[in-house]
């Protein structure tokens, strides 16, 4: 039986966040770093303000975004190739006693440069260093233009360094760096803009200070967006955490259900139910390959004054010590223990022949005797035993069905008993082939 339910929808609303995950998959969970719902919980409940989990968490986030990151950084890098030398017309325009220099640095240095560092990101495999290397790239970018300014005379010279906000623009909204690394480059560029007031020659402070403004507002706009932007996806993150944590639980849950729906609860071996589906399955493949199904019947002899005498708790340790031992002797792949009913036991052997399964009933049988339970109340024997009836089939000759194989096996048991119980008794063998 299985378990199926539904989810909030709340949880599923990634659009609005840009984190959208292709798909709910239990098997991207960490095994070797297990997450706490409760610990995603009160995340959520926090708002992620600092934009930082607790480490184990942080390490976890990282990683699983790592691969989406890369990629939209090496779709940006590309982009930035692009867009960075198209600002030549700018330099050619505005700077044109510079614009060999720009041609350089932009085209032959920056680009390659640019295109390498693609590259190496690709072989990076910490998260942080990559970031690291985006402001490092950023900063390259803001130098380049600075220089061409300080190092240009021209009068435009000064109003071409607002150009330090597309740069800002680009990292914190299309790059979409983390927020702490974006303020850090932003930091620098700020920087790099007040050392070039200073070192232009002649700047007018009509145009810088105004330029100056531009780029502060310019920053703290993109900054405020790229904290919005982390921290809605940290949290739809966190959301796609908690839907597979919830999937994960929803899972073993809906396993263990299964399980039990097929397993006897009380000594751990399959339930007739399962034992009637397997017995089944089985059946269709031998008709198919010709092999043989045997049966093994067993019955915990006199159980009913073991009960009697020693009590109900102490009946079912006895039943758990009986399924104990099968297991321990009937351990082929093939094989099937399951409670029949009440002290019954059955057990499927596949693949084997009506001798061979006489041979592993005797040992079941000797294995049970083995456990040296005392039965005082028993009639033939002083401690616990048990009657073992085989039966043999072959299902593609078509001479037994399913029912008449497990009512052979029962006639075996009854003839088992009659002869003076802990025995094994052979449908269709004489006692002389079965030893």
């Amino acid at each position: 039986m299985y378990v199926v339910s539904s989810v909030s929808p709340s949880l599923l609303n990634y659009e609005s966040t840009g984190f959208v995950p292709s798909q709910l998959e239990v098997s991207q969970l960490p095994e070797d770093r297990p997450v706490d719902a409760q610990l995603v919980d009160s995340q959520l409940a926090s708002g992620i303000r600092t934009l930082r989990f607790p480490s184990q968490l942080e390490t976890y986030y990282q990683e699983d975004t790592a691969s989406d990151r890369l990629q939209l950084m090496i779709n940006s890098g590309l982009l930035v190739c692009l867009m960075f030398n198209w600002m030549l017309v700018s330099d050619w325009l505005l700077i044109p006693d510079q614009f060999e220099l720009a041609l350089r640095l932009r085209l032959f240095i920056y680009t390659p440069v640019t295109l390498v560092g693609l590259f190496v990101l690709t072989r990076i495999q910490s998260p942080s260093l990559r970031e690291v290397l985006l402001i490092v790239h950023g900063s390259g970018a803001a130098f380049i233009s600075i220089a061409l300014c300080v190092a240009s005379s021209d009068p435009y010279a000064t109003p071409y360094v607002v150009s330090l906000s597309s740069i800002v623009m680009f990292t914190n909204s299309v790059m979409r760096m983390r927020f702490y690394q974006a303020a850090v480059l932003d930091a620098i560029i700020l920087g790099l803009y007040i050392c070039a007031a200073f070192l232009i020659q002649d700047a007018p402070y009509e145009l810088i200070i105004p330029g100056g403004l531009l780029l502060v507002s310019t920053i703290a706009f993109t900054l405020y967006g790229a904290y919005r932007q982390e921290q809605d996806t940290r949290i739809n993150w966190l959301l796609h955490l908690r839907e597979r944590l919830l999937l994960k639980d929803l899972e073993a849950t809906n396993q263990a259900l299964h399980d039990a729906s097929r397993s006897d609860m009380l000594t751990d071996v399959a339930n007739r139910r399962h034992f009637d589906e397997h017995i089944h399955a089985l059946w269709e493949a031998a008709l198919e390959d010709g092999r043989e199904i045997s049966l093994l019947m067993i019955d915990v002899d006199h159980f009913k004054a073991y009960n009697d005498r020693y009590g109900h708790p102490t009946g079912d340790a006895c039943l758990k010590e009986v399924a104990a031992a099968l297991k321990r002797r009937l351990r082929r792949p093939g094989d099937l223990i399951a409670r029949f009913g009440g002290e019954e036991f059955i057990a499927v052997l596949d693949g084997t022949p009506l001798k061979t399964a006489a041979g592993a009933a005797e040992r079941v049988r000797k294995g049970i005797e083995g456990l040296n339970l005392l039965h005082a109340t028993s009639s033939t024997h002083a401690v616990v035993t048990a009657s073992i009836g085989v039966a043999s089939a072959r299902p593609a000759d078509g001479t037994m069905s399913i029912q008449q194989l497990i009512s052979a096996a029962d006639d075996a048991l009854y003839k088992a008993k009659q002869a003076g119980r802990n025995r094994v008794h052979t449908h269709g063998m004489t006692e002389l082939e079965a030893a």
